[in-house]
């Protein structure tokens, strides 16, 4: 039996607060309630354990009503971004052949109508101020019937759910451009909560400040699960607003808060003058290498502890995480490893001595052993470890550094960007001979993406032109996130032998020309 589900099942029977959305605190019994409806209407679609259901919503109280109903079910979560575009999420629900679905009010119409797409459950969740409502659909011949959720019971019902059966959904993109499904079992997830639990000494005395989108493995796991399952408390925001941050904080007596070094930038750029606030035991950042200046200077100015951690949709969030006070941290390391075994690795596999540089390799009950798809090479599992991409070393203590990635992808903020995937957006244009899109370094969001581009022609007019109407297409095309904040009209771009795009002989070009231009200032 999935431990996971019992472990769930017995935080949701006390009658306490357990999450804070829109000034209302939200019990252990009205998140009981509530997922059980979700489930219910499941159950009445005839949506089968082990069937799949997107998770499109922004972040709410609905929203994790909405995740623990599917997995309680028996079902795989597939969350994705509530802002994707529609021709992108169309995508995703045929890649992951998805049965049901559960989206906001304003994608219904669209997601009733994809092809190609098994879907027999639609649902939306209206978060109103104290009222939770549900309405759901079901298809009935070629017609899709609308229900009434008055008489949805409200107790938990279960099948036999064990550790290995599939929980969460989700895609990471590899340098090939072809998605990658990491499927993660209910085991899996309950590893990675137990070993947060454990690394961050985790009460029900706790009170989490969490603002990623829940979309995030990061934020599912670390922020809600873990938070959950050790008792404590949760204050949701739908994003992070600087103007509201330390309000929070102060007026909820914040115990820890789930950030990402974006965040920490902006806070330390903010004019806000605080008194300590005795209450926050730690600061975690995630999903992106943290500046070890802005760390210091987060420590120095607010007199909190910030936690560097490292981690990846395929070890269910967390691999390594600093310390919590008094434990020693380490300002730029990503901390020990937790839960799991690190290694680092020459080429030929074999495990490097402290201080050598190396690709870093994890194994462990936390961590996927294959792809659900799009991995044809073989090269990320070997010999019973995942071999990240990641390039790093650990010192003679075992703390982890990461000094770059072999992997081409771009990390803005903790989003993992495909090049490829946007350069396919911009290289449908007429007028385009060539493009390559690389990742350039970013003060706020770590990376951003940039463009460079080889027109057809040169006309200045119809360059501009050119210019305005890609970034069109990629803002009509792509998430935000993916767009380039960058665009640049380059006379070619390096290729190799066979005529292969170099995109790091490229950045390296773009980044020895950037600081030749600094060093003649």
């Amino acid at each position: 039996m999935s431990e996971l589900v019992l472990q769930l099942v017995q935080q949701l029977q006390a009658d306490e607060p357990r999450v804070f959305f829109k000034d209302h605190f939200y019990s252990s019994l009205d998140l009981k309630k509530d997922t059980a409806k979700v489930q219910a209407s499941l159950r009445k679609a005839g949506i089968l354990p082990g069937q799949r259901v997107l998770l499109s919503e922004i972040n709410s109280y609905g929203f994790l009503a909405a995740y623990l109903g599917i997995l309680l079910h028996g079902c795989i979560v597939v969350p994705v971004n509530p802002l994707m575009p529609s021709p992108e999420l169309s995508k995703v629900m045929a890649r992951a052949s998805v049965h049901g679905a559960v989206v906001s009010h304003q994608l219904l119409p669209y997601v009733k109508e994809v092809k190609d797409v098994p879907l027999k459950f639609v649902a939306s969740i209206l978060n109103d101020e104290e009222q939770f409502s549900l309405s759901y659909s079901t298809m009935e011949g070629d017609a899709w019937v609308t229900h009434d959720t008055q008489e949805l019971p409200e107790e938990l019902q279960y099948e036999t759910i064990q550790a290995d059966d599939g929980a969460i959904l989700l895609y990471t993109s590899g340098t090939t451009g072809t998605p990658k499904g990491v499927l993660l079992t209910h085991g899996q997830i309950m590893a990675t909560a137990n070993h947060v639990i454990a690394a961050h000494r985790l009460t029900r005395n706790d009170i989490c400040y969490a603002f990623l989108p829940l979309f995030h493995v990061n934020a599912q796991v670390i922020g809600f699960l873990s938070t959950l399952l050790s008792g404590g408390k949760m204050i949701l925001d739908k994003k992070f607003s600087a103007s509201r941050f330390w309000k929070t904080v102060s007026e909820q007596q914040i115990t820890w808060v789930s950030a990402v070094p974006t965040v920490i930038a902006i806070l330390l750029k903010s004019d806000t003058d605080i008194i300590y606030p005795h209450h926050v035991r730690f600061v975690r950042s995630a999903s992106a290498p943290l500046p070890e200046l802005h760390a210091k200077q987060f420590e120095e100015r607010f007199g909190l502890a910030v936690i560097e951690s490292y981690g990846m949709t395929e070890a269910a969030s967390q691999i390594c995480v600093n310390p919590v006070p008094p434990g020693v941290r380490k300002l730029g390391s990503v901390g020990l490893p937790a839960g799991v075994d690190v290694a680092i690795k020459d080429s030929d596999g074999k495990s490097l001595l402290p201080f050598e540089v190396g690709e870093i390799a994890i194994r462990g009950d936390s961590i996927v052993t294959s792809y659900e798809s799009g991995d044809t090479s073989g090269t990320s599992f070997r010999s019973g470890w995942f071999y990240t991409g990641d390039i790093g070393y650990k010192d003679d203590e075992g703390y982890v550094y990461i000094t770059g990635r072999s992997k081409e992808m771009i990390n803005r903020a903790g989003q993992k960007i495909t090049p490829r995937e946007v350069e396919e957006v911009i290289g449908q244009d007429d007028m385009v001979q060539s493009v390559a899109v690389i990742g350039l370094p970013d003060e706020m969001y770590g990376e951003k993406v940039a463009a460079y581009i080889v027109p057809k022609t040169f006309a200045s007019m119809e360059v501009d032109a050119l210019v305005q109407r890609l970034k069109e297409k990629c803002k009509q095309t792509i998430s935000a996130y993916k767009c380039p904040a960058e665009y640049h009209v380059i006379d070619e771009i390096p290729v190799g032998p066979t005529g292969k795009i170099q995109r790091t002989r490229l950045k390296q070009q773009v980044l020895a020309e950037n600081t030749m231009c600094l060093g003649s200032v």
